[in-house]
């Protein structure tokens, strides 16, 4: 029997050629990768390197700064230190000459020997010497008081008698000139005129002003008034009873009106600045304003005053007016300056 069918033919492997290629391909891909990644690190290495580097030089440059800060504070404060040092020693070098004087004095007081009882009562009776001389100085000059500065002389002149000690002489023999050339001055009590000055002063609320005359209103309208308009009457009623405020008041049973108290006020405040100015200027020796004022005073109390007051009050203005105030005193502070200069 005949083989009824032929044996059929195996199949062969595929061939390894494909798959090795597909292999080396795989295994090619990852190398590049690689590859590139190195070269992108190796581009950008640079860049951040120098990134870095400005960043170190940043930081570096302030820190600089705020060295250079610190070291102008530090320049500040050795300034300020230095100007402390130096008034420290301006202050220790005034300290250490004021204990030098004060060691000298010490030294000078321990020196002396201790003074005795004559000794002392010759320095008392040598400062009130002083003080008589300098009072006497005071008196002449600033308030042109003579027979002041004359009292004071001789009760200097007094003490130096009681002392009596021949060095003095000479001091007596000034005071003996300044007594006479005081004496060929004049004698005005200014003190005496301002003392009275201030004494009218005071009066002068005791004064009464003069009367004045009665004043009379019409209270009748004539034709051409009845026929105003109410607005109209009504003004004119105001301006009536406001005319009325000024009127001076008639007292019948007294001599003298008294006027309202703002119209009383300023006739007595008028007065009492002139007499105030006359006191001022016979204090300050100035005769022409003393005239002046006193003229003034005068003519204000005849012009709206009247009564026994006033007129004991013009009769002493009136003969202030005859004393002369402005006298040219002399100089005596010779005296003075040879006590100052004297040595027991």
């Amino acid at each position: 029997m005949e083989p009824s069918s032929k044996p059929q033919p195996e199949k062969k492997p595929a061939p390894k050629i494909e798959q090795n290629k597909s292999e080396k391909t795989n295994k090619a891909f990852p190398v590049k990768l690689v590859l590139l990644v190195i070269v992108a690190i190796l581009i950008t290495l640079p860049g951040a390197g120098a990134l870095w580097l400005i960043s170190q030089q940043e930081e570096k440059l302030l820190e600089v700064e705020s060295r250079l800060d610190e070291i102008a504070d530090l320049k500040t404060d050795i300034s300020q230190l230095s100007n402390a040092q130096s008034q420290l020693k301006d202050q220790l070098s005034t300290f250490n000459q004021t204990q030098l004087e004060q060691g000298d004095a010490l030294t000078k007081l321990q020196n002396q020997s201790p003074l005795s009882s004559d000794e002392i009562e010759l320095e008392w009776a040598l400062a009130e010497i002083k003080y008589l001389l300098n009072l006497a100085n005071q008196r002449a000059l600033l308030a042109s008081d003579v027979s002041g500065a004359q009292l004071a002389l001789s009760l200097a002149d007094q003490q130096i008698r009681e002392i009596g000690d021949y060095r003095m002489q000479p001091l007596r023999e000034l005071i003996a000139e300044e007594e006479l050339a005081l004496k060929a001055a004049g004698d005005t009590d200014v003190a005496g005129i301002a003392a009275d000055m201030l004494g009218l002063i005071k009066a002068i609320d005791n004064l009464r002003v003069v009367s004045g005359p009665k004043q009379t209103f019409n209270s009748q309208t004539d034709a051409q008034e009845m026929d105003q308009s109410a607005w109209r009457e009504a003004v004119s009623e105001i301006w009536t009873q406001l005319r009325s405020l000024v009127v001076i008041r008639q007292q019948q049973d007294a001599p003298a009106a008294v006027l309202m108290p703002e119209q009383r006020y300023f006739l007595y405040q008028n007065l009492r600045l002139q007499m105030e100015t006359a006191r001022f200027a016979a204090l300050s020796g100035n005769q022409k304003m003393f005239e002046q004022s006193l003229q003034s005073a005068i003519s204000w109390l005849e012009q709206y005053f009247v009564g026994d007051h006033r007129d004991a009050m013009l009769e002493s203005l009136q003969n202030m007016q005859s004393q002369a105030i402005s006298i040219e005193t002399p100089d005596i502070s010779g005296s003075l300056r040879w006590l100052k200069g004297f040595e027991p």
